[in-house]
């Protein structure tokens, strides 16, 4: 028997009994049983003779002895009984906030593991990045002569699903279909800015660049894994802004994220911000971290981007969470009443369509998808013509020229 249920100095045999009992009953340890009271107290009865005498009933030994006890203790000081209570609701409020403890100590646990496990990850990418710097380098290798020295232009990348796998009436899609749709996406894009002699390049990440695992339809049209997805889809945007930015004297990187790519499958339990695409721009910034000519601004704004081209204020969203029709007045009350700022344009994405919608002078436009319709749009007859937005800003005008990059 375990030590310290020995029998204490000046304690007979029959208060030791009692007490072991009452520990017993009221602790019911596992290192205490009935036949170690019968073999410590030397009782001449079976264990389960004891257990039912002091089975916990109104009327068995046990409860008479506890009942007795404690109106002898009131007898003798009236306050012993409110005392009792007073403390038996100590010991229950000491006991919840111990409970409190251990649950913050494991989720602050949880927290630091989750940290400890990003910046391991972050690491490792700034490693790779690295590693195929040495081999694929980003430099820079300018083209152009920036003719109109004013413009500039806005380039949205949104809905490439990469890794997704579709095959209907309207469109066929896999990773090979995407890189060569980023590859014409890139060639016409760069004629355009040509065309329009843009100085200034801003590349608007809009979310949902990979396909992601939140459901099982996703899962089941993926052709490669999450992480997989994530890192190739990451260095096509690479390369890709790499390119384009030998057209332009300076390039601006603008990135959110979208919902594809969150953690958490079920989006009632997810944390919005908890988003496996934020890790893009961080790959981003180490593969084009040699070229002075990009630069990726801070995001100040949660899953909002906020920006300024010409004297044009645009604030850009992935769209998941908002509606084309009210975007523009919702955001601008928004921004206006929590940063003072005003905004001229929307740009969103997500709806896999092109759309737009102008009110009170602001302009809202959804951004169609690279992607395509796939098995989920085309079960509800819901079709979309593969493109990219583009739009080239001059002072003054504004969006002087919007363009539906199609590469189907």
């Amino acid at each position: 028997m375990n030590p310290k249920y020995e029998r204490r100095e000046g304690e007979d045999t029959f208060e030791y009994g009692l007490r072991l009992i009452e520990i017993k009953v009221e602790q019911k340890p596992d290192d205490l049983e009935w036949g170690d009271i019968v073999e410590a107290t030397g009782m001449d009865c079976h264990r389960d003779s004891l257990r039912k005498a002091a089975s916990v009933t109104p009327y068995s030994g046990y409860a008479v002895a506890q009942y007795f006890k404690k109106k002898l203790a009131a007898q003798c000081n009236p306050n012993q009984a409110d005392y009792m209570g007073e403390l038996d609701c100590k010991i229950a409020e000491m006991r919840k906030e111990a409970k409190r403890f251990y649950d913050q100590r494991r989720e602050f646990n949880k927290m630091v593991d989750r940290i400890g496990r990003e910046e391991n990850l972050e690491d490792r990418l700034v490693v790779a990045a690295q590693s195929l710097n040495e081999l694929v380098p980003l430099s820079i290798n300018k083209t152009s002569d920036f003719i109109d020295q004013n413009a500039e232009a806005v380039i949205v990348f949104a809905d490439w699903h990469y890794g997704m796998v579709t095959e209907n009436i309207w469109d066929r899609y896999d990773t090979q279909v995407c890189r060569n749709r980023v590859e014409r996406l890139v060639e016409r894009a760069t004629e355009r800015i040509r065309q329009n002699g843009c100085r200034k390049l801003h590349i608007v990440l809009l979310g949902d660049l990979a396909h992601g695992a939140i459901h099982t339809s996703a899962r089941v049209a993926s052709e490669e894994l999450v992480c997989d997805q994530i890192m190739q889809v990451s260095e096509i945007v690479a390369q890709a802004i790499s390119t384009l930015a030998d057209e332009v004297d300076q390039t601006v990187v603008h990135a959110t994220y979208g919902n594809h790519l969150r953690t958490v499958q079920n989006k009632h339990d997810s944390i919005h911000a908890d988003n496996m695409e934020r890790l893009i721009p961080w790959w981003l910034k180490q593969r084009l971290g040699d070229r002075g000519d990009v630069v990726f601004p801070a995001a100040e704004y949660y899953e909002f981007l906020y920006f300024s081209v010409c004297g044009y204020n645009i604030c850009a969203a992935h769209g998941d969470l908002d509606n084309v029709k009210n975007a523009g007045k919702t955001l601008h009350t928004l921004f206006a009443k929590k940063y003072s700022s005003d905004i001229d344009y929307v740009l969103l994405a997500d709806k896999h369509h092109k759309e737009e919608f102008e009110e009170l002078g602001i302009e809202s436009m959804i951004a169609p998808c690279l992607c395509g319709t796939d098995d989920y749009a085309n079960g509800k007859r819901l079709y979309s013509t593969p493109a990219q937005l583009m739009m080239v800003f001059r002072p003054g005008v504004g969006a002087d020229a919007c363009y539906q990059i199609k590469l189907n």
